[in-house]
């Protein structure tokens, strides 16, 4: 039993490492498209500000318009190193995790896409889950100590043979007689022992049914729990998945034609740096957003795959 509790146990410590290292290892995935984003939007704005100041030394425009575009610039780059810090914690705690002395480097792909699951409810997982055998391991456990409590309380009963020979002269009903090898005496013991501690015995027998039954009702509510977890879990991956698309299909798209129309309208003369500096700023967050949508529907998986213990 207590070699079973442990190999529970032991499952349950591989699933939270498992599930920590996916955590880990998409969250690099998400800050290295993030800091390739980054980088893409501080190209964005030194064009900006190379062409402000084209235009300021023309007399086209003022110079606010450069000033502000090197402010907007130096937030982009406070988010780039504040990125560059969360990736270096990111690979520290996936390198402790392994425990391993080599060096990592996760492959940078050439697009983020979210890793995707079947949305159908599937709850035979749930007996196998160790959080539930853990719990049904500590109801067998108290079973069979009380098991142990019980034969510890009953009588013990005793038999003893004996066969033995009184070799010389012996006194039988007040004469003396002589007995040989040859003859032999046996006799029969039988006895009966009852534990004076019997009442503490049923009480501790009573107190490990006790047990045993608050392990079991704790199993059903934890395996509830489990269920519940997993069906909102689908629900919330759903919606991410859902934000996901919107992101990919509409957004990320408009976005890219808004920047193309901005700088060419700014070139042109056509608008002017508030206009620029507005569109940049909506395109920014929608890129930036899309991202944090792929990173979501990643850690709603890897809650879900915690969920059906894989």
């Amino acid at each position: 039993m207590q070699v079973q509790a442990r190999e529970i146990q032991k499952q349950n410590t591989q699933l939270e490492l498992t599930r920590q290292v996916r955590s880990f290892y998409y969250q690099v995935k998400y800050l290295q498209h993030n800091r390739k984003q980054l980088k893409q939007l501080d190209s964005l704005f030194t064009d900006f500000i190379r062409i402000a100041e084209l235009r300021y030394k023309t007399g086209d425009t003022k110079k606010l318009d450069i000033s502000s575009a090197q402010a907007r610039k130096g937030e982009i780059s406070l988010l780039y190193q504040q990125n560059e810090v969360y990736l270096k914690n990111a690979y520290q705690s996936l390198h402790e995790l392994l425990n391993t002395q080599e060096l990592l480097s996760v492959p940078e792909d050439d697009r983020y896409q979210p890793i995707t699951i079947s949305t159908v409810v599937d709850t035979s997982f749930i007996s196998g889950h160790p959080s539930v055998k853990a719990l049904y391991q500590n109801a067998s456990i108290a079973e069979q100590q009380k098991k142990v409590e019980r034969a510890q309380g009953l009588p013990d009963f005793s038999l003893g043979y004996t066969n033995q020979s009184l070799t010389g002269n012996q006194m039988v009903n007040g004469q003396e007689q002589f007995f040989g090898a040859g003859r032999r005496f046996s006799f029969v013991n039988v006895g009966i022992t009852i534990p004076l501690a019997y009442g503490a015995t049923r009480s501790r027998v009573r107190s490990l049914d006790y047990q045993k039954q608050a392990a079991l009702a704790e199993a059903r509510q934890q395996a509830l729990r489990l269920r519940a977890q997993y069906e909102n879990a689908l629900e919330q991956y759903q919606q991410d998945i859902a934000q996901f698309n919107y992101y990919q299909n509409t957004a990320l798209r408009n976005a890219d034609e808004m920047i193309a129309a901005a700088q060419l309208g700014y070139r042109t003369g056509d608008i002017g740096y508030v206009e620029y500096l507005y569109t940049l700023q909506t395109a920014t967050d929608i890129r930036l957003n899309y991202l944090k949508s792929v990173q979501q529907v990643n850690q709603s998986v890897i809650h879900i795959y915690s969920l059906i213990n894989q």
